[in-house]
């Protein structure tokens, strides 16, 4: 059930998303009651990436309905340098936002990290509750900030009983810690969340559904099925980190709000974004990388990378000792792994590659594919929802033998590859770390009741961005 999103396919959502906009635009207005805990930020995230795709087909009473709502909220609170400010010049208390990790490694302790630390930097009280697994850094204080605070907590493995002692020290860390609002990171976090919160509003991001593991047997994916919807009825805001994510969290049966942030890193802010000289002939390099678990079907990766063989050198960065079917395969193409690595050494191996090939079946939306991105590493990519919007049409392939050729074309054809670099260097500005936090920040504020707008910093980050003009971005509302 996995469901892709790009702008062609977009068109098929704008009139019940668009025609729900102006109904809560009209509530708005004419004062009609609505849910307290629901802001207008989360109004104007995707119906108003709708109006944008669909060129002006709204009529101009809708258009003149969303422009007084945005008007009356702007009205009401502005920013200040550490906080939100009210008319009257004092500055409100900076909120404390709890996040919620189960898994604490690799990706998600990478995106958990980046977002908590830049909205230390804004001035929220921020800490991070994690389960303690076998991809958990050992010494996580040494990679995180010392403004987060740091709580473990007893999630070692996902037996029964430990989930149970999970849920009985994340109930008891809600009431001591009293967050204000509560971001649960992953399905699990967002699960023991819901129960645990107690009037707290919470934020899920789900990082990738359950449902959409194809690895998984079916009876199973219906329960993560279900068990989402569940979720998705009790939280205060799915907040999607992808389009596509949040389509598949519109579907679900009791969603309430979705509003779409979308992943980002440090690497690709503003002031770090870099280029770098096309390789040489005889430096053509061909990498996949990560464990070689079934979401990154390595078998698949032994396959196009040994078909690539002879157009340049191919090796997998990251584990693949362990005794998987996944390592074995790539072992058993000849395909040269090189072991589990740092996150530093496995970017700098990452950086000395020409082209990335991230042939995932399932997405929330990859740190590794933006981190090659921001390396200036080609990416090939399987044609899923989130790498699409992510890289476009010309750079994911809906199969093996499609990827293979044009791997094989990129290696041989120089210019093709300074013209797939010059695509990802337009897109690639748009998934900085910190555009992702401050829009973070937006709508944690506008849940507490403290901020109003959604898109005004998006429209202002438009308006400072160096060049002015762009030719895409994954918010239309942004335009």
């Amino acid at each position: 059930m996995t469901i892709g999103v790009c702008r062609r396919e977009m068109t098929n959502i704008v009139p019940t998303t668009c025609s729900m906009w102006q109904r809560r635009c009209q509530q708005q207005i004419v004062g009609r009651p609505r849910r307290p805990r629901l802001g207008m930020l989360i109004d104007d995230t995707s119906p108003h990436n709708c109006r944008q795709m669909i060129a002006g087909s709204m009529g101009n009473g809708t258009r003149e309905l969303h422009r007084r709502a945005l008007i009356t909220n702007r009205s009401r609170v502005r920013h200040g340098p550490h906080g939100v400010v009210n008319l009257d010049g004092r500055e409100a208390e900076a909120p404390r936002v709890l996040f919620v990790a189960e898994a604490f490694g690799g990706g998600m302790f990478e995106i958990t990290r980046m977002q908590a630390e830049g909205l230390a930097r804004l001035g929220f009280g921020v800490g991070i509750a994690y389960g303690q697994r076998p991809e958990t850094p050992g010494d996580i204080r040494a990679s995180v900030d010392e403004s987060d605070e740091l709580i473990p907590l007893p999630w070692t493995d996902r037996s029964i009983s430990t989930q149970i002692r999970a849920q009985r020290s994340l109930r008891r860390l809600v009431r001591d810690w009293r967050p204000d609002l509560l971001h649960l990171m992953s399905s699990f976090a967002g699960l023991h969340g819901v129960f645990a919160a107690n009037g707290t509003p919470t934020v899920y991001t789900p990082q990738a559904y359950a449902f959409t593991m194809m690895c998984e047997r079916a009876a199973k994916r219906w329960i993560y099925l279900i068990t989402e919807s569940f979720v998705a009825g009790s939280v205060d805001l799915i907040g999607a980190c992808s389009l596509s994510e949040g389509e598949q969290a519109r579907s679900l049966p009791g969603s309430t709000a979705v509003a779409v942030v979308p992943n980002g890193i440090d690497e690709l802010s503003r002031h770090r974004l870099r280029s770098r000289a096309s390789a040489s002939r005889e430096d053509l390099t061909v990498v996949a990388m990560g464990r070689p678990l079934p979401q990154r079907q390595p078998e698949a990766c032994a396959r196009i990378l040994s078909a690539v063989g002879e157009h340049g050198q191919v090796r997998w960065l990251g584990g693949g000792w362990d005794d998987t079917p996944g390592a074995r395969a790539l072992i058993g193409a000849g395909i040269p792994v090189t072991g589990w690595m740092r996150r530093e050494m496995a970017l700098k191996a990452l950086s000395e590659s020409t082209i990335y090939l991230h042939w995932t079946a399932w997405d929330g939306l990859s740190l590794s594919l933006l981190e090659a991105m921001a390396l200036d590493v080609i990416v090939v990519a399987s044609d899923i929802g989130p790498n699409r919007e992510v890289l476009g049409p010309d750079q994911v392939c809906p199969s093996e033998q499609e990827a293979t050729n044009l791997i094989r074309a990129l290696l041989d054809d120089a210019e093709l590859r300074e013209r797939f670099l010059e695509n990802q260097r337009d897109r690639r500005r748009w998934y900085g770390a910190d555009a992702m936090v401050h829009r973070w920040a937006n709508i944690y504020e506008s849940l507490l009741g403290r901020q109003a707008c959604a898109c005004a910093l998006a429209r202002a980050e438009q308006r400072d961005h160096e060049g002015g003009a762009h030719r895409w971005c994954p918010l239309p509302s942004c335009a």
